[in-house]
């Protein structure tokens, strides 16, 4: 199951946690997404409800989880196909 919180202001924009894989996906306000594995879901319910989801990934995540691969999105995925389409060699 995959849980999602967004932040309205502030560094990060968007937390994702997939309990199944024990991923958590941070979204910042400059778009970039950062992907980190074997996340246990306290820091996920404890990032979701932190006054400053900044200053917690700095203390409690940024340099104690391994990164991981980013998931596509459907837009990412979308915008793929059209490259692909764009490229395509007849």
């Amino acid at each position: 199951m995959i849980q999602t919180k967004q932040f309205t202001s502030g560094v990060i924009r968007m937390a994702e946690y997939d309990s199944a894989s024990r991923q958590l996906e941070l979204t910042f306000d400059n778009k970039t997404r950062l992907a980190y594995i074997q996340v246990p879901q306290w820091i996920f319910d404890r990032i979701s409800r932190d006054p400053s989801p900044k200053a917690f990934w700095e203390d409690n995540i940024a340099q104690e989880y391994s990164k991981g691969e980013v998931k596509a999105t459907p837009t990412d995925l979308n915008l793929k196909q059209q490259l692909n389409d764009l490229f395509r060699k007849s």
